[in-house]
């Protein structure tokens, strides 16, 4: 998948390739702020049962990359009666998808810090966000490759080359000078990607009373016990000492933090402005609060089940 594709499979997945997906405009305004959180909900056609419809105190903001693209993100995120979701994804064009409440909750932390054995108690006490990207990529023959490239099955099968870009197409990567848990090359972010995610966040830590504060470096970039303790904005590498790298510091951590923790923010971009947006319903039909939005959920899974242990999502991050 090269990522010149990623942004225009974006509205093939908006404008309903397959009529997979149904699509609702969200406008819910940020408590206490001259600004709105802007974006789709987003509820699959014949699946359910991906997140379970119970409340728990929430203490932390988990950030996550999907090592993916949109489309399989999504669809990934709502597998049928497999509880590994997030309700929010950020698709490259800045565009929040929203999968269920973010009061409710799914697996999404899997066999980390805090999570083994207690009833998946992390994962009740986030609210995840995966940024649709890549990920870390691999160097050959002067581009880069996906993670999914030349790998092989369990039967021996190998996969097809797939370049993410060029060693000279520089906007689509950042190299790390020093390796991260033993990557060199990470694809980017979007500027609209770091618009929604600020967006995301500041409403998020509104409503649930979350501080907006960071792990300082290079804590950020650690697991240990002490994201137990903290209260604030974190990412899955917090919980997870090997296997993941979302988020790492290839990523601008200062963009974010500043929007975050600015007295006021003004976006970038409105989203409703884009033309693909129109058959979304008409101004004024947009779905205004979270709880506005349940009646259109499908249907989560058993809560007797919120306990027990699950399988982590098959490729990298999610």
């Amino acid at each position: 998948m090269r990522f010149t594709e990623l942004i225009s499979l974006d509205q093939k997945v908006r404008n309903g390739i397959n009529g997979e997906y149904t699509f609702r405009k969200i406008s819910i305004p940020v408590p206490g702020e001259d600004l709105t959180l802007g974006g789709l909900l987003c509820t699959p056609r014949d699946r359910g049962e991906y997140y379970y419809a119970v409340e728990h105190p929430k203490e932390r903001i988990l950030l996550h990359f999907t090592a993916g693209h949109i489309r399989s993100d999504l669809s990934t995120l709502t597998t049928n009666k497999r509880h590994v979701s997030v309700p929010f994804v950020i698709g490259r064009d800045g565009t929040i998808y929203q999968l269920f409440s973010s009061k409710f909750f799914s697996g999404n932390i899997g066999k980390g810090i805090g999570n083994i054995d207690t009833g998946n108690a992390q994962d009740k006490a986030t609210i995840s966000i995966e940024i649709s990207n890549y990920g870390y990529l691999a160097e050959r023959d002067g581009n880069l490759e996906t993670f999914y490239s030349r790998l092989t099955d369990d039967f021996g099968g190998k996969a097809p080359v797939d370049i993410y870009c060029s060693l000279s197409e520089k906007e689509a990567y950042i190299k790390q000078e020093a390796p991260f848990r033993g990557q060199t090359y990470f694809a980017s972010y979007t500027e609209a990607q770091y618009n929604s995610t600020i967006i995301l966040l500041r409403y998020l830590t509104a409503q649930y009373k979350i501080p907006r504060q960071f792990l300082p470096e290079p804590e950020r970039y650690t697991a240990s016990e002490n994201v137990l303790l903290f209260k604030g904005i974190v990412s899955h590498v917090n919980y997870r000492a090997g296997g993941k790298w979302d988020i790492g510091p290839a990523f601008d951590w200062k963009k974010l933090i500043d929007g975050v923790q600015a007295d006021k923010y003004v976006s970038t971009a409105n989203v409703f402005e884009r033309a693909d947006w129109e058959d979304f319903g008409e101004e004024g039909e947009e779905i205004g609060s979270e709880d506005g939005m349940e009646q259109y959920l499908p249907k989560g899974k058993d809560p007797k089940t919120q306990n027990e242990s699950y399988e982590e999502a098959p490729g990298v991050n999610i």
